[in-house]
């Protein structure tokens, strides 16, 4: 005679799993998360860049192609200028001008950015791993990040995070992307980190245990 299992073993046995799937779930789902937001980044990052040496090749250095007052300041203009310069390199879904100032690009992976220059020697470009957590001036270095065409020493280059984070410590990076935008206290809680990204490619392009990725902003230090 085959013995089998009753009714309340059974009813344990899935019990037992559903609370260590319970407890391991949200760690699985995290870090899944975090490999496509790297991943996503890390993409972002060197296809940008290759626009801007494919465009080097076409237009001469960037310095002489840089965004114009008038598209810097100017969503429209600013658009046929990255339609010209940059928009070869990208497998894009969508555009369009959020107002006046700011442009979105969405991305056929799922991601995007948005992107706006106010002066003509920078342009900033605000990513989201997903096209529904951009917005202006958000980069909360879990959904979004900073980065930045800028100058350095003199020569342009596209950045993580901003040109200022460059020659950072490792320490540096950590603290200002635990606490935010510490220069400016009236912005520094609205989920502004300018050095994750910077951080993350420090990493060696991976999140680490000490990276902030599900902490609240915290406020600055005394």
């Amino acid at each position: 005679m085959k013995k089998g299992f009753t009714l309340a073993e059974v009813l344990i046995t899935l019990g037992i799993i559903g609370v260590v799937a319970a407890m391991t779930l949200p760690s699985v789902v995290g870090n899944y998360k975090k490999k496509v937001t790297v991943t996503r980044l890390k993409k972002f990052y060197s296809t940008m860049q290759q626009a801007v040496q494919l465009s080097e090749k076409d237009y001469g250095d960037i310095e002489y192609w840089m965004p114009s007052k008038e598209a810097a300041r100017n969503s429209t203009e600013f658009e046929k200028w990255f339609n010209k310069y940059l928009a070869k390199s990208f497998k894009i879904i969508s555009q369009k001008p959020l107002d006046s100032q700011y442009y979105e690009v969405g991305l056929a992976d799922g991601s995007g950015f948005v992107t706006y220059s106010t002066t003509t020697s920078e342009i900033y470009f605000f990513y989201c791993s997903e096209l529904r957590y951009c917005g202006r001036e958000r980069y909360d270095g879990q959904n979004s990040f900073l980065f930045m065409l800028g100058k350095i020493n003199n020569k342009y280059k596209f950045v993580t995070s901003n040109v200022g984070y460059q020659t950072a410590s490792r320490e540096k990076l950590l603290e200002k992307c635990k606490y935010g935008n510490t220069d400016n206290a009236e912005v520094s809680i609205a989920d502004k980190r300018h050095a994750c990204a910077r951080l993350i490619e420090v990493d060696g392009w991976e999140i680490k245990d000490d990276y902030p990725w599900k902490q609240t902003m915290l406020e600055p230090k005394d």
